[in-house]
């Protein structure tokens, strides 16, 4: 029974060790090959004479590894210069629109800066309508006297926004340097 054990024991390493070593030892060989671009089943280690390594490498320096031909690596290239030639303007119009927008930012300020002048003229405008009605409402002997203290430039627009008989009672009144002063800026 010993011997039958021992016989098992030996058919268990063959079994366990040698056929999965054997498995890799091929697998081995084969991964080698192909890494090294020689055949599959060839011995990877094994030395050859000159004769058939210059065959060899004869056969290498022909042999395409890539398995593009040269039509289609020409294609490549054209096609790698296109996308490269693309980024670039990609590049130059992602720039432009850049500076666009910076552009716009400040159109937009120069817009809202040009909309509080005008509120601001506007604001100023019905000050002075207002002001121009009170004129409207005193004498003409009064509205010249305060109008005498005023500078010229200030009476003009006053003036302009009077009807055209209040205007003439007015400068009549009105000290007569300062009266042609006033005219000359209503013209």
């Amino acid at each position: 029974m010993a011997k039958e054990n021992n016989k098992r024991g030996k058919q268990m390493i063959v079994a366990l060790v040698l056929i999965p070593a054997i498995f890799i030892l091929v697998g081995g060989i084969v991964v080698m090959n192909y890494a090294m671009d020689r055949p599959l089943l060839s011995v990877p280690f094994l030395e050859t004479s000159d004769d058939q390594s210059e065959v060899t490498k004869t056969t290498e320096t022909k042999v395409n590894v890539t398995g593009i031909d040269s039509d289609t690596a020409n294609r490549l290239k054209a096609a790698n210069s296109e996308i490269e030639k693309l980024r670039n303007e990609n590049v130059e119009l992602t720039n432009e629109v850049k500076a666009r927008q910076s552009e716009i930012t400040d159109l937009i300020r120069e817009r809202d800066r040009l909309v509080a002048e005008l509120e601001a003229a506007t604001k100023e405008e019905a000050t002075s309508s207002d002001v121009a009605s009170v004129y409207e409402e005193m004498s003409a002997k009064q509205a010249a006297a305060i109008m005498g203290e005023l500078e010229s430039p200030q009476v003009a627009e006053l003036l302009k926004e009077l009807s055209a008989k209040q205007q003439a009672d007015i400068l009549g009144r009105m000290n007569a340097q300062q009266a042609a002063v006033v005219t000359q800026l209503l013209q």
